[in-house]
């Protein structure tokens, strides 16, 4: 089983979509995927699956009235996942040591996906370290390379290794940092590049994943190509179909941002 936090310095970077869409995209190739929402406080994974309350969540887990495989839930397109309780009741008897051995209850599953609060609070931190990989999510701004660096360097510190990183949501104008130099000050590889897909938010409106409503969308694709990354199949990006609308706007915006 590979466990990999999918984490971020900072909050909006797409980080759930990613977790989500990228969990979808391992369970296309035929593979047993979870994804686990370890942001307790500010749960997301099951509103962004259409999923309101579930009667056993992570936040049963961490306080142990239940055990992980309990959690477990089937989501859509073979996908499964463990979502966390939107309840706040719960929060202050949550005990974030007991997430690295919850995780180690899914070892039947060929990915376990952490879906990591942003930044590095102790729910942040018991996130990555209850894996064994680390995927970073970065948009293309100053704060969030720097907020980056320190994600990256707690990683390492607590024998996380980092996999690499999804450059996110950039517009391609001049004045943002590149994904190139994004590389090279996180000493990171760069595994995967979308650029704003206006698909992802009409998704998210109607609560259902991007991958699935829309999958040959700029961002499902990229999604494809992290997951081929991942698992040492790389995506031939040249014979990827494209969304001829999401192109266009990427195109024109691209245009007029420069």
């Amino acid at each position: 089983m590979r466990s990999i936090a999918v984490a971020s310095g900072k909050g909006g970077v797409g980080k759930t979509s990613v977790s989500l869409n990228l969990g979808l995209a391992l369970a296309e190739k035929g593979l047993k995927v979870c994804v686990v929402d370890a942001d307790v406080g500010m749960a997301n994974l099951g509103i962004l699956l259409g999923v309101d309350r579930a009667p056993i969540s992570l936040h049963n887990v961490l306080t142990g009235e239940a055990s992980m495989r309990d959690a477990v839930y089937d989501g859509p397109a073979g996908l499964n996942y463990v979502p966390a309780g939107l309840s706040t009741e719960r929060i202050r008897r949550i005990d974030y040591g007991r997430l690295r051995a919850a995780v180690g209850e899914l070892k039947s599953f060929d990915f376990v996906i952490i879906d990591c609060p942003s930044g590095l609070a102790p729910d942040a931190q018991a996130g990555i370290k209850a894996a064994k990989e680390l995927l970073v999510v970065v948009t293309p701004e100053p704060s969030s390379l720097a907020d980056a660096l320190k994600v990256r360097s707690f990683a390492e510190k607590n024998g996380v290794r980092v996999a690499g990183f999804v450059y996110n949501m950039y517009y391609a104008d001049a004045a943002e940092v590149s994904a190139k130099d994004m590389g090279t000050v996180l000493e990171a590889k760069l595994l995967a590049q979308s650029p704003i897909d206006a698909n992802v938010r009409r998704a998210s409106a109607t609560q259902e994943p991007v991958f699935l409503k829309f999958p040959n969308t700029t961002f499902s694709q990229r999604m494809r190509v992290l997951a081929g990354e991942l698992t040492g199949e790389p995506v031939d990006e040249s014979k990827v179909k494209k969304d001829w609308l999401a192109e266009l706007v990427e195109q024109i915006t691209r245009i007029f941002r420069v």
